[in-house]
Parts: C-alpha cells; sequence; structure tokens
C-alpha cells in the first residue's frame, strides 16, 4: 500500500475545455432505465468528437443535433482539491416553444460531456470524487452509476488515478423537481476531486455527526453517529467505540423487535455485531449509543477503534462533536432509531403548558410539520418555523425523512422514519424527566409544505384512522402530476400500465375516498411556479366529488414560500384547533369507503386493516355501511383477497356482527384475533388473525413494487457472491447511502440465512448459482438455460441466448423479510439490472424485470418482461412476458 499523496501545489487539475454531444429527449425519472440513445451506437464514450457529424434527436431543428464546445471558468484549486462549475443551456432549442405544449416535461432532457481530470504527479494518487447533480458518469471509460442528483456530497467515489490525462465523460440529466421550470432551462453541475488524507487510516466526517441536543443538562435521547469512509484498497474492521472523558458509550447497529441491542457493563461496551467491516471506497455511519445522559460535557470526545485488515496494527480516530443546549421550550433535536438501524434525528417541541392543572395526567396528541425538498429539519427556517404561534398543545415534531428530500418523498422509507420518530417521544419524557402531559401515540394532526404537502397527502391517504386533521401547503397531487411523464419512451401499453402500477401509491388523486369524515385545510399561493397552484385546487375538486369537503384557501399573489407560510390565519386555526374544545374532530361516517394500494404502508381505515389484495395489478375497494340501528356492517369487497380489523379511533366501536358481499354473516370477537379470506370458489371465510402468514404468503412489509425492499426491520444487507459482483454491490451501497443514508453492511457470506435480520439484497453474476427460497417460486435463474417465469396460466416463459440478459426481483425471505436478487450474465447484464435497485422516487420498478442488451437505449420499452407477484407469490395476469 502506498501511504504517500503529493501535496504540491496544482497536483490536481480540471482542465477548462469540454465537448459536448446533445440535447435528446428523456423523461421525468426516465434516465434510471437508461433510455439514452447513444448507447444505440455503442455509447458516449466510444464517440469521437467531430464538429460535422450530426445525430437524431426529437429536440433539435431538423431532428438533428451536434457536438459543440464549452470553455468553463478556471476551477477553484487548493493543495489538495479542485473544483470545477460547468452551465449548460443549450440556447439553440425552442424551449419555449416546445414547453408551450408539453409543459414542464419538455425541460427534461439528456446530454453527455466530455472533459479531462489532470493528476500532476510522479505516481498513483488515491482522489475522491464528488459530482453534484450528476445521476451516470464514465472515468477512462469504467462505467458509474448513482452519482449524486441532489448535491448531498454523502457518498464521495473513492478512485485511485495514476499521473497524467484521465478522461471524464459525464452524462447530463435534468431533473425539474431538483432544478426548476421556471425561465430556459439550464443545467448546472460541480466536478469536485479532492486528494485523500486517510490512506492508511480511517476517514471521518467530522461536520456530520449526529447527536441529540442538551435540555437542562440533560441529553434528550442517548443516540449517535458517526460517517465514516474507507479511502484504502483493504477492508477496514471497526473495533470499537470510546469515550476518552468518561461518557460511557456503546457501538449500536443491530435492531430486535424496533429497538437497539447493546451489551453494557460499567465503563464502555460494544455491542456484539457482526456488521462492523467497512469496504474498500465505502462510506457508512456508525451508531453508538451513550449510557450516562446526565451533565454531559458540551463536547464529547469520542475515540473509534479500528484496524485495517491484514494489518497487525490497531489503529483510532477521535472526533469532539459539541452537543448544542437549548431551553426546554425551543426545538431541539431528539435522535432514535430508524427501522433500518440508522440513527435519524427529529425536532421536538414538548406541548405548551397553558394550564397545567388541565393538562398534567393526561394525554395530547401528535403535530406533524413535514418539510420541503431540500431542506434540513435541523435548519433556522424550519426550527422556527411556527415561532409566530403562540404555544401549541401537542407534541410538535419536524421528522426528516432521514434526508433533506425525507428520503423517498415521505413515503416507504421516509415515512417509516416519521413512525420511528413519534415513538421516540415516551423515551424523550424519560429522558429529560418531563412531568406534563404524555403523548397519544395515534392521534396525529398533520401539515407540510411543498414536498412535505405531498407527505400529508399520502399520509392522509395511507393512515387514515391516525389523522385527526391534515393541512398540506402548497403541495403536489403526486409526482406524476408534478412533472408528467409525456417524454418517456413509447412502449407497449402493458410496460406503461405497469410502470404506473408500480407508482400507484403516489398517486394520491386516487385515494379521495379515504379523506371522508377527517377535517382537511388546503393552503395555496395563487402565483406559485414551483408547485402550481392547480394541484391544490384539483384535489379540492375530488375530495368534494368523493362527498366531502376542505377548508380552502388560495391566497392572492402570493408564490410557493415566504416567510409567514406556515403561520397564515388559516395555519393558526389549524393549530388553535388542536386544543379547542369546540375543536372538529374526524367523524368516521355512516357510509364510507376504502381504497387500497398493494402497499405496505397502507394502515386502517374504521378499523378494517387490507392484508392481501386478489391482484396487485389493481386498487382494492371496500364499501362499508354502518347500521345505525344494531352494531351490524354490510361490506361490499372489489378485489380483495384477506384483510381482519384492528381497533379503529376515534371512539368509534367495532361491529358485532358483519356482513360481506351479503354472504358471510360473522359475529365479530375481540380486534385482531381474526382474519377473513376469500377462497378459491369465491366464498368468505373466518380464520384466526395469523394462522396465515408463513414464507408462501406475501403480506405485510413485503407488499409493494420493487421498493418493497426498503420496508426493512435490521440493516439493509448488500449480500456479493464473489469478487465478480464486489464491484456492483459496493455501487449499490454507495446509491442507498447517497439517497437515503441507509447503512448497509456489504457481506459475503453464501447462506443469506446467516442474517437473520432486515432486508437483503444479493447479487449474482454468469454461473453463480441463484437459490430459491420458496420451491413454488415462479422464477427460476440457470446460467445454462436461461431464465424461466411460470406466468398465471402456468407456462413457461423462457429467456436464453439473448446477449446481456439480466434480471432483478424480488423473493421472499422468513418472518415477512425479502431478498432482492440482481442477476447479469455477465458485467454488462449486471450493472445494467443493478441500476433498477430503488434509490430515487417516480421511477417505477415492478417485482420483476427482465431486460437483455436493448434496455440500455430503449430504457422501459426494451424490457423482456416485467410484472407482479400476487398474495401466493405468482406472476399476475396483468404482467409482460414476450
Amino acid at each position: 500500500m502506498n501511504n504517500r499523496q503529493t501535496s504540491g501545489q496544482g497536483c490536481l487539475d480540471i482542465l477548462t475545455h469540454w465537448q459536448v454531444l446533445g440535447p435528446f429527449q428523456i423523461g421525468t425519472r426516465e434516465a434510471t432505465w437508461g433510455a439514452d440513445p447513444l448507447d444505440r451506437l455503442g455509447g458516449f464514450p466510444n464517440l469521437l468528437y467531430d464538429e460535422t457529424t450530426t445525430y437524431d434527436s426529437s429536440l433539435g431543428t431538423n431532428g438533428n443535433v451536434g457536438w459543440s464546445q464549452l470553455e468553463i471558468e478556471a476551477p477553484k484549486k487548493d493543495e489538495r482539491s479542485v473544483e470545477a462549475t460547468l452551465d449548460f443551456d443549450f440556447a439553440d432549442i425552442d424551449w419555449t416553444f416546445l414547453q408551450s405544449i408539453y409543459g414542464w416535461a419538455a425541460f427534461q432532457f439528456q446530454a453527455w460531456t466530455r472533459g479531462t481530470i489532470l493528476i500532476e504527479a510522479t505516481e498513483t494518487q488515491t482522489v475522491v470524487l464528488y459530482l453534484d447533480n450528476v445521476l451516470e458518469f464514465y472515468i477512462d471509460r469504467e462505467p458509474f452509476f448513482g452519482g449524486d442528483l441532489y448535491a448531498y456530497r454523502r457518498a464521495p467515489l473513492v478512485l485511485k488515478l495514476s499521473p497524467g490525462h484521465h478522461t471524464i465523460d459525464v452524462r447530463l440529466t435534468r431533473d425539474v423537481r431538483a432544478m426548476g421550470g421556471v425561465g430556459i432551462p439550464k443545467l448546472q453541475i460541480k466536478i469536485r476531486v479532492e486528494l485523500s488524507t486517510s490512506l492508511g487510516s480511517l476517514a471521518v466526517m467530522r461536520d456530520k455527526v449526529v447527536l441529540p441536543d442538551m435540555v437542562g443538562n440533560r441529553l434528550v435521547s442517548r443516540l449517535g453517529s458517526i460517517p465514516i469512509r474507507n479511502d484504502n484498497e483493504e477492508w477496514i474492521e471497526i473495533l470499537g467505540l470510546e469515550s476518552p472523558e468518561g461518557a460511557r458509550v456503546s457501538t449500536c447497529s443491530a435492531l430486535k423487535g424496533g429497538a437497539e441491542i447493546q451489551q453494557e457493563t460499567p465503563g464502555v461496551s460494544f455491542l456484539a455485531s457482526q456488521h462492523r467491516s467497512v469496504a474498500p471506497g465505502q462510506s457508512r455511519s456508525i451508531a453508538f449509543r451513550i449510557a450516562d445522559f446526565d451533565h454531559v460535557n458540551p463536547s464529547i470526545p469520542l475515540r473509534l477503534k479500528y484496524q485495517i485488515r491484514g494489518s497487525c496494527n490497531k489503529n483510532s480516530v477521535t472526533v469532539s462533536p459539541v452537543v448544542s443546549q437549548r431551553a426546554s421550550n425551543e426545538p431541539h433535536r431528539m435522535t432514535f432509531l430508524h427501522p433500518s438501524g440508522v440513527v435519524s434525528y427529529a425536532i421536538l417541541t414538548p406541548p405548551t403548558l397553558r394550564d397545567s392543572n388541565i393538562l398534567h395526567g393526561k394525554t395530547v396528541p401528535v403535530l406533524l410539520n413535514l418539510h420541503g425538498a431540500g431542506l434540513e429539519a435541523d435548519s433556522e427556517q424550519v426550527r422556527h418555523m411556527l415561532d409566530a404561534v403562540d404555544g401549541v398543545e401537542a407534541w410538535t415534531v419536524f421528522p426528516t425523512g432521514v434526508t433533506s428530500w425525507s428520503g423517498d418523498d415521505w413515503h416507504t422509507w421516509g415515512f417509516a422514519d416519521v413512525v420511528a420518530a413519534v415513538a421516540a417521544i415516551p423515551q424523550w419524557i424519560e429522558a429529560t424527566g418531563w412531568n406534563g402531559p404524555g403523548v397519544a401515540l395515534d392521534q396525529w394532526y398533520v401539515c407540510g409544505h411543498s414536498n412535505g404537502g405531498q407527505g400529508t397527502w399520502f399520509i392522509l391517504s395511507h393512515q387514515p384512522d391516525r389523522v385527526m386533521a391534515a393541512a398540506p401547503v402548497s403541495g403536489y397531487s403526486s409526482i406524476q402530476a408534478y412533472v408528467p411523464y409525456q417524454f418517456w419512451a413509447e412502449m407497449d401499453p402493458r410496460i406503461t400500465a405497469l410502470l404506473q402500477g408500480s407508482l400507484v401509491s403516489y398517486r394520491h388523486e386516487l385515494f379521495t375516498d379515504n379523506f371522508v369524515g377527517i377535517p382537511i385545510s388546503q393552503q395555496h399561493g395563487s402565483n406559485d411556479d414551483n408547485v402550481p397552484v392547480y394541484h391544490s385546487r384539483r384535489l379540492k375538486q375530488l375530495i368534494g366529488e368523493s362527498g366531502w369537503s376542505s377548508n380552502y384557501t388560495e391566497l392572492p399573489g402570493k408564490g410557493h414560500w415566504f416567510d409567514e407560510v406556515m403561520t397564515t390565519e388559516p395555519m393558526r386555526a389549524f393549530y388553535e384547533n388542536i386544543s379547542s374544545v369546540e375543536a372538529v374532530k374526524p367523524m368516521l361516517p355512516q357510509r364510507f369507503s376504502f381504497v387500497v394500494p398493494n402497499s405496505g404502508d397502507m394502515g386502517a381505515r374504521g378499523g378494517i386493516v387490507v392484508d392481501q389484495l386478489e391482484n396487485p395489478d389493481q386498487l382494492g375497494r371496500i364499501a362499508v355501511v354502518r347500521s345505525q340501528k344494531t352494531s351490524k356492517w354490510a361490506l361490499t369487497t372489489s378485489n380483495i383477497h384477506r384483510f381482519h380489523f384492528s381497533r379503529p379511533g376515534g371512539g368509534v366501536q367495532l361491529p358485532q356482527t358483519i356482513e360481506i358481499d351479503r354472504c358471510l354473516l360473522s359475529e365479530m370477537t375481540a380486534a385482531g384475533t381474526q382474519s377473513f379470506v376469500r377462497s378459491s370458489d369465491n366464498i368468505w371465510l373466518v380464520t384466526h388473525a395469523d394462522d396465515w402468514k408463513d414464507i408462501s404468503q406475501r403480506h405485510e412489509a413485503q407488499r409493494g413494487a420493487l421498493d418493497a425492499i426498503l420496508r426493512t426491520s435490521g440493516a439493509l444487507i448488500i449480500h456479493s457472491e464473489d469478487e465478480k459482483t464486489f464491484a456492483v454491490a459496493n455501487q449499490i451501497a454507495r446509491n442507498l447511502y447517497q439517497y437515503l443514508a441507509a447503512d448497509c453492511p456489504i457481506v459475503t457470506s453464501h447462506n443469506i440465512l446467516d442474517y437473520p435480520k432486515g432486508n437483503v439484497i444479493s447479487i449474482f453474476r454468469g454461473l453463480n448459482v441463484v437459490p430459491r427460497t420458496l420451491p413454488s417460486f415462479p422464477v427460476i435463474v440457470n446460467m445454462d438455460r436461461g431464465i424461466f417465469i411460470r406466468d398465471a396460466h402456468g407456462r413457461q416463459h423462457n429467456y436464453a441466448q439473448v446477449q446481456n440478459l439480466g434480471i432483478i426481483y424480488l423473493q421472499p425471505l422468513p418472518d415477512a423479510r425479502l431478498q432482492l436478487v440482481v442477476w447479469g450474465s455477465d458485467d454488462r447484464a449486471l450493472r445494467y439490472a443493478a441500476r433498477l435497485v430503488p434509490m430515487l422516487t417516480g421511477v417505477g420498478q415492478a417485482d420483476f424485470i427482465v431486460v437483455n442488451a436493448d434496455s440500455s437505449w430503449q430504457g422501459a420499452a426494451g424490457v423482456l418482461a416485467m410484472g407482479f407477484f400476487d398474495h401466493s407469490w405468482n406472476v399476475t395476469s396483468g404482467s409482460y412476458l414476450t
């Protein structure tokens, strides 16, 4: 190992001359699928600059575009880094006309640019590469996918570059959600190259350590995390964590039943964890627990002990983060464990004690305020968003969603963070010695701005029994309606249906029946050019058509954001309603409907929990009529296979008898003890609630599309079968850490059952055997004979002798867990299949997808097969099989 790095002035440089080719058409979030027309010609890295050559493009005059040159400003340099900013606008395209026809969809485009990184040194250098607003790139023709579209700078790429010139080819993908839709559609990327300062050691991101705040000389929670990176060519083993000055800490990266596991003895102790290895080039986050939290010094020195694999030396690195001191009535940071084992945080303000005699001994609800895209919950803007409100008699929580983009727009990953934040409040009460009111954990008042407004619609539509009232502010109705999918490549209508079916949980317009009876306050500025007011107007109309109404306020002349946007008079009324004696509370109608997508995030409506749909290709529905004279409920179902009753909120009593589709009259027992299932001959049967749950039945967190893999209880494990798959495993881990802050151990055991907690992503290539976890599973991968898929009619579809054949699919593991299998016949196929591992919203990945050589340029249109698995893990009739 060479630990020496050149440090003289000018060791790194980014040359100012760049070549550009494009633009070409691309749809909203389509780039994950490839859809690069230049791949049909061998790919951009294989094309040489020639100003006389043109390429077909639907965006250019005469249907052509060509090469151009870009001279950028001199990069910013110092002894150990260089950073360049590149701006693109393609001013020769008539963007104004295109937008007048196609709206914001026309402002999505793709192009390529080529430049040079220069290493002016006498020996190979280890560098750390950041690419802001980039999804895909090549370094010296070696492909990398994932990049950093949102400019998080959380998980850079670690490279070894020899002295001399290195070609960097960058795919430019303009994303309206991230880059805006006003004016001429410009695109800016940043490229930063740094010399590693951590060869022979462990890199620690000292400015990104997560700790709770202190109130009254007490930490309000016990959990923290340290982000680290391995810049070495060998694995690093984390040996433990200690505090040289006496605070007791222990590493904590495993889960059991949603809580951390640690073995604690006097002094410093460590978690006996099997996931403390950091792969070469990998970024991770080491979670820890502070055992003593009274009278901790504002600065907590933490010594992380580690060993480079193959070395006899044991090393350590010390970081001394400072804990912020907050007043008890001021918003402060509370840490907790996300279900994946990541330490997350939320900003919490306890209830205002207007009358301690009244509030003492009672419980008060939770007020959730969901932030917009690109905002940290710990920012001054979010912390002080409600300062103008004169106290709220609720537990006010500003969740993060784990990232500033709320993970996946407050859906599967981000919503799990919301649930965990609320569940952590009782621990806050214990830690701080709070003697005020308790918390009503299942009574939520939900509001949010922009992307948080969209998240409010999601919680309202998917968790109606928890929501006491909702106030979406300037929120978009759905990702599909925000930037339409008009410019995706043309494809078979069934593929289009499957893409949209994979995204159905985001289509909140379809679930307004679930809102009926819940007080809703809408607010939107009439001049909003970020989220057009149409979104709120449309949902107002749909709510009305569902037989309900919202308290709708349109603010004349107001834009997307202004300082008082969350404390206007309508919003103050929403907050005051929480504690008002005359408050409008949710009311379950005598007649109500429940619309259910195939999603493990779906909660109860009137106590009814749908466990399985007959066919996940379409929505499920239950219409309920509650008798006013007797405690009988009559249910009419559509596409429902199995459901049960939980205890409904709002004082609603469970029925004593139920009638289902006029063919069953059942005496009800206690909530949660019975399950109602439709038999193969269309008769409703009653079973014990949990008797049916085994590996052959898809249930609970397993439900959904490919992004169900993110619904993990325990660390999300990346399983690399051998050295041939390691680079792809590392890329997947880097992308999940970049976009979701998911800490993913990379393991090499051949038996995935060695890891009994959490979901698993397994990477296979070529002759690797892909084991089936269920003997009757309809997908078989066999290198000698190809891929076999059994369709809904029992017919076998064989995909063999196809160049660059690949597949990605879900299969069940015990205890309602999931395995995501990524397989490729060769390197190219494996890399392409791995692109489809969920990390960005709006992509639309079904349960299984088969790809080949054409998929990289045709995108989703080029798949060989795609579809869903039903409640028994069989391929559905609506799947696409060639």
